[in-house]
């Protein structure tokens, strides 16, 4: 017979045993509780300030007749003939408190217990009553999945996703899903707006996306918005050529200029360019450079219009709300171009819309971009590195410090958490880490999460796909978390390769493949 709880009414979970502290305590769990001890099970306890919930972080297993210690395998044969030594295991695992039930039910309120529950006090299961009320959702929650082991529906906060999240996993942990996810509800319940930056194309030719709301776009720009950096990036100058760099830059400056007063046209500003370097106003202002400083410059821009021309489009939109649609789910599609075009396209739109969001602010709605945005960085470990140098980094991490402020959530998505920029990766507040195996990976994502523990952290590897630890300002409580299937069929899964073969092999017939082979 079940033993209840006054904290709720569930059933016993087990016994707080050894030192007991207000942040966490040791439970020997009872063999006879209905609920199979894993880690993500929440519990509560009577403390002398009342019931208190927690989160079991870690558990494991042993038997008081088969110590670490044991080094005879013969001795261990026979001991487990017995059936009644299973009667001297046991289960134990490390709560960590969370905070007082009591406020936390009726406003939501995270107040830490000040004093521990005494050793010896029982620990009850968390009702799915209680659970349900603390993770319901409400105006600006969205539902991302279901508590681990449970139909206890689990939302995030929207508003908190502002203050940037990270989504990290092994190949296949369930990334692309998640972003999914989020864009269904995000935009398809509450008419949010958000940009994905598409490196492999998953997005911009997913089936069902967020129907009526999906606006996909190639990886363009119009030469007219690109500023110098960006420039100098696709025209992959080296850090030390300075003496091309300034040429490239006085004469995209006077070639801008000429645009905005109305003399040239987009279309010509890289050919104009091109002239003005050769131009003896330009050189003159260069300090006289040598002729192959002058020729390598040009040579530079030739490059950029012959590797990027299909990028710079000089009809291509200049107004930001044309291409990252507000209200909708904007894929810019970035598979058909190289890292270096993809550095320089996603860090052109991370620049305009950090840009744009200011300017609405500041000026009270009368020019500027007219809806908060989220957007969410493919491969942030190519994009964001940790070691190299690259433009969506240095925009990144702009919108990462001054985002929130303005209306511009970052939201980085990567499977090599160890190659992200550690500065960026550490101001995103919300993490939902799906499968991670790497210990090192594991290790640079716990230096980069404050709520990230070394025991919630040890669970990462043994996570099924589809399965996440999602902690931060977004989440109510941490969490292990069920994602949701996304509704859509996006390219993010592997593809069935055998099935493809087999397809194949049946179109095409014996006498076919006969006849081909007489060929040679």
């Amino acid at each position: 017979m079940s033993v209840e709880d006054p904290c709720g009414g569930a059933p016993r979970a087990g016994w707080i045993v050894g030192e007991s502290t207000p942040v966490s305590s040791l439970v020997l769990f009872d063999r006879k509780s209905p609920r199979k001890p894993a880690a993500g099970l929440y519990v509560v306890a009577g403390s002398p300030e009342g019931c208190i919930l927690g989160i079991v972080e870690r558990v494991s297993s042993g038997n008081t007749l088969l110590p670490e210690e044991a080094t005879d395998s013969e001795e261990v044969e026979s001991l487990t003939a017995y059936r009644d030594l299973l009667g001297r295991s046991y289960t134990r695992g490390l709560i960590r408190w969370l905070g007082l039930l009591e406020p936390l039910l009726k406003a939501g309120a995270l107040v830490a217990p000040k004093t521990p529950p005494e050793p010896g006090s029982e620990v009850y299961l968390a009702t799915p009553t209680v659970l349900k009320s603390i993770f319901a959702g409400g105006r600006g929650w969205v539902r991302l999945g279901t508590l681990r082991g449970s139909e206890v529906p689990f939302h995030v906060g929207v508003n908190q996703l502002f203050r940037h999240l990270a989504i990290l996993a092994v190949t296949g942990g369930g990334k692309s899903n998640t972003v999914c996810v989020l864009a269904e509800r995000i935009v398809g319940e509450l008419g949010g707006t958000m940009v994905i930056f598409d490196v492999h194309g998953e997005y911009a030719t997913a089936e069902g996306l967020v129907p009526g709301r999906l606006n996909v776009q190639r990886a363009k720009i119009n030469p007219a918005t690109l500023d110098f950096a960006e420039l100098a990036k696709l025209a992959r100058l080296p850090e030390n050529a300075f003496v091309q760099e300034r040429l490239i830059r006085l004469a995209w400056e006077k070639a801008m200029e000429k645009y905005k007063e109305g003399e040239w046209q987009a279309g010509e500003l890289i050919d104009k360019a091109i002239q003005l370097i050769n131009s003896p106003q330009i050189q003159r202002e260069a300090g006289s450079p040598k002729k192959d400083q002058v020729l390598g410059a040009m040579s530079k821009l030739e490059d950029v219009k012959r590797i990027y021309g299909d990028v710079l489009d000089p009809y291509y939109h200049t107004s930001l709300e044309r291409i990252i649609r507000p209200g909708m789910l904007t894929v810019i599609d970035l598979s058909e171009v190289d890292e270096t075009g993809a550095d320089a396209v996603v860090a052109h739109y991370l620049r305009l819309l950090l840009e744009a969001r200011k300017a609405w602010k500041r000026s009270r709605g009368e020019r500027g971009y007219p809806t908060p945005v989220l957007a969410v960085v493919e491969e942030a470990h190519v994009l964001v590195p940790k070691d190299e140098s690259t433009l969506t980094k240095r925009w990144a991490a702009r919108v990462a410090r001054e985002g929130r402020k303005f209306g511009v959530g970052l939201i980085l998505v990567s499977q090599r958490p160890k190659g992200l920029d550690p500065n960026v990766l550490g101001q995103t507040n919300n993490k939902i880490i799906l499968k991670v195996v790497e210990p090192s990976d594991i290790r640079y994502i716990q230096a980069a999460s404050e709520q990230l523990s070394e025991d919630l952290a040890s669970v990462l590897p043994g996570l099924s796909p589809g399965e996440a630890v999602v902690i931060g300002s977004m989440a109510r409580l941490p969490a292990i978390v069920k994602i949701d299937l996304c509704t859509a069929r996006t390219g993010g899964a592997d593809i069935d390769a055998v099935s493809e073969w087999a397809k194949h092999n049946s179109g095409s017939g014996e006498e076919g493949l006969a006849e081909e082979l007489s060929l040679y």
